[in-house]
């Protein structure tokens, strides 16, 4: 290599170099994400909040508000879309409806009507007939998006709070609240009184197989269970893949997610779904009244943030479902 080569080389490399550091990874859009939110929460008026976004220290937090006015201007700009998206990949692994990401069709979010089909023409067809084309079971209709709607509730001092304690109390709570959302709807829509029903075995892994047995083919599958079905997967000799207790991959094609309060072990053949993902968007309030509880089991009660000097973020994930595909319950698993 001559020296003008070794220039070229070096300059090359320099160009590289300075991509990589000025290209955000994804944990530091979804940390981008993270702060709007906080500022959001903070701010408690939408318009607020906005105001204090492009003044952020983070230049992706700027860029994101820069030319928005309100809330559908922020979460309609593409920088704020990319944002949430990284923000839900950073989460994906303890959300059901992120998993069937990994094996399902996903349809473009703009699209509102969608037809799939697909075939296979070997020599059994003659010459100058019909090719047959198999129908994977998506509907031609109107497919409007489903919304999943989590809410995080903090007094105005707790969500003005700074410091490492409350950064991560407060990403704490933004991940279950779009988590425990997600999850509760996507099972809703999967989990029926003419859902199929297993027995359950000796343990959970026997559970497990006995699911996958009544499920069906695919390509790949999501398992919803308890926390302590998904520990014990986790620690048991099945986990090939390094599967924590609160979910990921327990082996090559099965992905495992926590949920909390399962009685239940749900198994969705999820190469058989097709789904779309209109992202995740936020607003704030300071002056609504919301439905607060002492406890899961408790009654609700009607409380003002206003008069409790209280703001609230609320978070919307929108999503629709489709396809033929039928989960199974294993019933006491």
């Amino acid at each position: 290599m001559d020296e003008i080569e070794i220039a070229y080389a070096h300059r090359a490399r320099s160009a590289l170099d300075l991509m990589i550091e000025k290209a955000p990874n994804t944990a530091g859009r979804a940390k981008a994400f993270t702060e709007i939110a906080r500022r959001l929460l903070g701010a408690g008026s939408n318009r607020i909040g906005i105001a204090a976004c492009k003044t952020h220290g983070s230049e992706l937090v700027q860029k994101a508000a820069a030319m928005a006015l309100d809330m559908d201007e922020l979460w309609n700009g593409s920088e704020a879309r990319t944002l949430a998206a990284a923000y839900i990949e950073s989460v994906a692994e303890f959300s059901i409806f992120d998993q069937l990401k990994k094996y399902a069709r996903v349809l473009p979010p703009k699209t509102r009507l969608a037809m799939i089909a697909s075939g296979a023409v070997g020599n059994v067809v003659a010459e100058g007939l019909p090719k047959p084309v198999i129908d994977l079971g998506l509907n031609i209709g109107d497919a409007e998006f489903l919304k999943a709607v989590g809410i995080v509730a903090m007094t105005r001092e707790l969500a003005a709070a700074t410091g490492e304690e409350g950064q991560r109390l407060f990403e704490r709570e933004l991940r279950e609240a779009v988590v425990r959302a997600m999850n509760r709807s996507v099972l809703q829509q999967f989990v029926n009184l003419n859902t199929p029903t297993v027995a359950a075995g000796a343990d959970p892994l026997e559970s497990l197989r006995a699911g996958l047995l009544a499920a069906g083919p695919s390509m790949g599958y999501v398992v919803a269970t308890s926390a302590g079905n998904a520990a014990w997967l986790a620690t048991s000799e099945a986990n090939k893949s390094g599967m924590g207790i609160r979910g990921g991959t327990l082996t090559t094609g099965i992905e495992v997610v926590a949920v909390d309060d399962l009685p239940d072990m749900v198994i969705i053949p999820a190469s058989r779904v097709a789904l779309f993902d209109g992202g995740l968007r936020l607003a704030s309030s300071n002056e609504a009244a919301i439905d607060l509880r002492n406890s899961p089991g408790s009654p609700a009660q009607l409380t003002s943030l206003f008069q409790t000097n209280t703001s609230a973020l609320l978070i919307e994930r929108l999503w629709h479902l489709a396809g033929d595909a039928e989960a199974v319950t294993v019933t006491g698993a």
